[in-house]
């Protein structure tokens, strides 16, 4: 029986789809600066070119950005265009993508997107750099790109190629680039991809569409100090041979129930154990997390249940060359309790996308309260997030290549 992986290696060599072209639309070259940018992945980019039709709004029907200083819930509110790009197999594959103003789909009620759960997405972020207002950065988009792809592979969708996923996104950041809010905050980006087929028989689709969506974004939670988890011991987000590793619908929405739990005891955020024991940690909400103990960094090794986080991935090549120790294992909830108890974990932290770095100030266990740290942030996980976040916005030095900026 193959494996996985095994098909995502025989499915990168079937023959690459030729996109769309259109005579009247003038293509648009990826293009780099900075000496920092000289990596594999620019140098393949560069060799690309990509159509991308542009449908704007004239300026006066276009929506004033809110400021800062304005509440805006996070994803609430959207900017003023989107982008589209089918794949229909009988058209040559994928489609020249479409920046258009943002509207809704119409979408018929046997449409296989509202049946059978094939839908995925993606998340990351635009950011203006703190030292200069006009310069704009992504964060690793490579790494949705790569990500999104095993998402469809695993759901039985056609990917994306991940160069023009990139392109994509960067170009709809460029037309909204008035939307990204200054340093801390940022512009959320949402790329997604559905089933366009109709039909209520149980199968693939065969069409699809990619679309991405932007949001003015500001801190995914309230309070900055840190947040309580709710440890979940009975029901499950992932199972080792299922879904977890994918970023797709259905695993979000069963983990609905448990979160409205939390919420019951107290705590903003579910603490996810293993499906076949109950015993080891393995995500905190929807993300990541970690544990400090002293000069060590621990967190749960990825088992095919654990989404595959670019932020953690980034936070422990930080770390190491920050000097910390750096453990991928297994983590059990009950050594947790008792290292917390014995003051032997210093602090605990979630890490994603839309969060950055959350600290974790409490579990909840049932009618007991654990609290980490006295419910402080931890200095290394402040020191993690500052780096980090840093380096994302422009104002610290980025020797890994990880910033890319919009131009």
């Amino acid at each position: 029986m193959p494996t996985f992986q095994d098909v995502v290696k025989l499915l990168a060599k079937k023959k690459k789809k030729v996109y769309g072209r259109d005579s009247e639309t003038k293509p648009f070259r990826l293009s780099r600066k900075g000496n920092n940018m000289i990596n594999k992945r620019n140098l393949v980019n560069e060799k690309k070119d990509f159509k991308i039709i542009k449908l704007l709004l004239p300026k006066h029907m276009r929506k004033t950005p809110p400021t800062s200083s304005e509440a805006i819930p996070f994803g609430a509110v959207t900017t003023d265009h989107m982008l589209i790009c089918d794949y229909i197999p009988h058209k040559n594959g994928w489609q020249i993508p479409e920046i258009i103003p943002y509207k809704p789909f119409t979408l018929n009620p046997s449409a296989l997107v509202f049946h059978y759960g094939q839908t995925i997405f993606e998340g990351l972020k635009a950011y203006r750099s703190k030292e200069n207002n006009e310069e704009v950065y992504l964060f690793r988009p490579e790494k949705n790109a790569q990500r999104l792809r095993l998402s469809a592979l695993r759901l039985g969708m056609e990917p994306i190629p991940e160069d023009l996923f990139v392109a994509c996104v960067e170009e709809l950041v460029k037309v909204e680039r008035k939307w990204i809010l200054p340093a801390p905050d940022s512009l959320y980006i949402r790329p997604a991809m559905i089933p366009l087929d109709e039909g209520v028989s149980y199968r693939a689709s065969r069409a699809y569409r990619f679309f991405i969506i932007l949001s003015p974004a500001k801190s995914y939670f309230s309070n900055e100090t840190g947040v309580s988890v709710f440890i979940e011991r009975k029901l499950s987000r992932a199972a080792v041979g299922g879904s977890g590793e994918a970023k797709c619908g259905g695993n979000y929405a069963a983990a609905l129930p448990p979160m409205v739990k939390a919420k019951e005891y107290g705590a903003e955020q579910v603490l996810w154990l293993d499906s076949n024991e109950h015993k080891y940690v393995e995500e905190a909400g929807a993300m990541n997390v970690m544990f400090v103990y002293g000069k060590k960094i621990v967190t749960p090794a990825l088992s095919g249940s654990i989404l595959q986080g670019i932020t953690r991935a980034s936070i422990l090549e930080l770390a190491k060359d920050l000097g910390f120790d750096v453990e991928e294992n297994k983590v059990e909830i009950s050594k947790v309790i008792e290292d917390i108890k014995n003051n032997k974990l210093t602090e605990m932290f979630a890490c994603g996308t839309a969060a950055v770095i959350t600290p974790i100030n409490m579990l909840i266990d049932e009618n007991e309260k654990i609290e980490i740290n006295n419910g402080k942030i931890g200095e290394i996980t402040l020191k993690l997030k500052d780096h980090l976040i840093g380096i994302q916005m422009g104002n610290l030095q980025d020797p890994y290549g990880w910033r890319i900026p919009i131009v």
